[in-house]
């Protein structure tokens, strides 16, 4: 399994940026994952956690051992996205233009945290850029939505795109 190398920088994105996600805060310490989906489904997390009870019986109250790759596609799927299963990073260059990263990773626990990757494609002759929305409610501001990524610590992640219409 992947490890997690030293985090770059803390940068802050550039004035006028604009994130594709409006960030979502986690709300305890087992969340992160509900906050990412909420993140790219641009739902409340209360309405993803709901779903996840409701409809997949994630639990309402514990324990959060029950979070897995397939719950992650199944609500994703519930608002119209595909997930792959976790995949290995070979660094940032390799990774998918969005997905749910793992970063501090731990292979002997084989656990981590969860926050989102996104790759903005530039407009003709403009420069893609490149971003982690972080839901951890213990970042300072400036990490919470970073551009310096370089060597950014993601050793799993989940792709994430648009289902396609029937018929197409």
């Amino acid at each position: 399994m992947a490890t997690s190398p030293t985090p770059a920088a803390n940068q802050a994105p550039a004035s006028g940026f604009q994130p594709a996600f409006k960030r979502v805060a986690q709300t305890n310490d087992f969340d992160c994952w509900l906050a990412c989906i909420a993140m790219i489904v641009n739902r409340p997390l209360a309405e993803v956690r709901q779903v996840a009870a409701d409809r997949f019986k994630f639990p309402k109250n514990g324990p959060y051992t029950f979070m897995d790759e397939g719950l992650i596609a199944k609500l994703l799927a519930n608002w119209s996205f595909t997930a792959t299963v976790y995949k290995e990073s070979a660094g940032i260059a390799a990774l998918p233009d969005v997905c749910i990263g793992m970063v501090d990773y731990n292979p002997e626990t084989e656990i981590g945290r969860h926050v989102v990757f996104v790759r903005q494609r530039g407009a003709a002759g403009k420069p893609n850029v490149e971003y982690i929305i972080d839901p951890a409610p213990w970042v300072g501001e400036s990490q919470q939505v970073r551009t310096d990524i370089k060597g950014f610590p993601i050793s799993w992640y989940i792709g994430v795109t648009p289902m396609k219409p029937a018929g197409k």
